[in-house]
């Protein structure tokens, strides 16, 4: 197998998938009946498919992270260590944050009733069908089931392996049934992009790809041409749009990455600050953008930004409060929970996302 050295081709894909999901949720929040009642840009309505960018992602980087631990039932515990430690800590903090801010200002999680099982449901990142704590929490719900498939794999291979390949196979065939909750959140069709990245680290592993630019290209070509379906007002299905997102991703970083490791492919270094910033930009940035508009729909009418820069103000904000997340709680707390030697992008792993 390669070196695990940092790719930071990846930081810049999660930048991209955040900032992708951030100014989508910034489009339909500002088209609710309370705040403007319209979408201000179309071109990001497509942009919940950052989620899709995200779990190809997570796919490569298990594979490049714990690739050589399949079969290694002593690196099972270190596996399940820095997943949790990589997933659990920066979402309790953030839920600690929220908590308070729905109990004060409710509008900022849809009005939606909490009970317990809920909020138990939200800190453990069980199964479950609302996310009234937390809305983009219901991707690192599917983040853990992949993560236990794959453990499994590393623990017994000859049992994890069938069931892998078995639940990709379901997750592929039941979804045209059209399943239901708690089926569907088993056999999502999303899961075969997890699937997507492990084999696009695979081609890139081996050495497979001959022409990296040329498969980036066609990658980003086929993930645009997807995002434009619907602007052009023509029928997606949700599936054949979700591995057609899930392909034009696979590609765009399996190519990407293997111009960076043979050619040096520069990223600029505030995008990989924003890629390492990207699960906290992912948590946080919701909330943020309700809040920030209650406060803005209790001015006076001729106090309030005109529409178009109230979209940047908000969407601002969000980013910038999940920077703020990230520098003050979630390096810090990672920080404490490493282990001695530095992580690497590879032990840092899949920063998780979702609508």
């Amino acid at each position: 197998m390669t070196p695990r050295g940092a790719l930071n081709t990846l930081q810049a894909g999660r930048a991209f998938a955040a900032l992708a999901v951030l100014l989508f949720h910034a489009n339909i929040t500002l088209a609710l009946p309370q705040y403007l009642d319209r979408g201000l840009y179309p071109v990001f309505n497509m942009g919940y498919s950052g989620v899709h960018f995200f779990f190809v992602l997570s796919g490569f980087v298990i594979m490049l992270a714990h690739g050589r631990d399949i079969g290694r039932p002593d690196k099972l515990g270190a596996f399940a260590w820095k997943r949790f430690r990589r997933i659990y800590p920066p979402l309790w903090a953030a839920l600690l944050l929220v908590a308070p801010l729905v109990l004060l200002v409710p509008a900022v999680n849809h009005n939606a009733a909490i009970d317990l099982p809920s909020v138990l449901s939200a800190i453990a990142l069980t199964p479950a069908k609302d996310e009234p704590l937390l809305t983009v929490a219901w991707t690192l719900r599917h983040e853990m089931l992949f993560y236990v498939v794959f453990g499994l794999a590393i623990w017994r291979p000859k049992l994890g392996l069938p069931v892998a390949a078995l639940w990709l196979a379901l997750s592929a065939i039941l979804p045209w049934t059209g399943l239901r909750y708690p089926a569907l959140f088993f056999f999502t069709s999303q899961h075969l992009l997890f699937a997507f990245g492990a084999l696009a680290f695979v081609a890139f592993d081996r050495g497979w790809v001959r022409r990296p630019a040329a498969l980036m290209i066609a990658g980003l070509v086929l993930f645009a041409a997807t995002w434009s379906i619907p602007l052009l007002k023509l029928p997606l299905h949700g599936i054949i749009g979700n591995w057609a997102f899930g392909l034009g991703a696979a590609m765009a970083i399996l190519g990407a990455a293997v111009l960076e490791r043979s050619r040096g492919l520069p990223v600029p270094r505030w995008l990989v600050f924003l890629g390492e910033a990207s699960y906290a930009i992912y948590l946080i940035h919701g909330p943020v953008l309700y809040l920030v508009l209650e406060l803005v729909m209790k001015l006076p009418q001729d106090l309030r930004p005109p529409a178009h820069m109230l979209f940047w103000l908000v969407a601002a904000l969000g980013l910038a409060a999940g920077v703020l997340f990230h520098l003050a709680i979630e390096r810090p707390l990672l920080n404490r929970l490493s282990v001695a030697k530095p992580a690497t992008d590879a032990d840092s792993g899949p920063r998780a996302v979702a609508p």
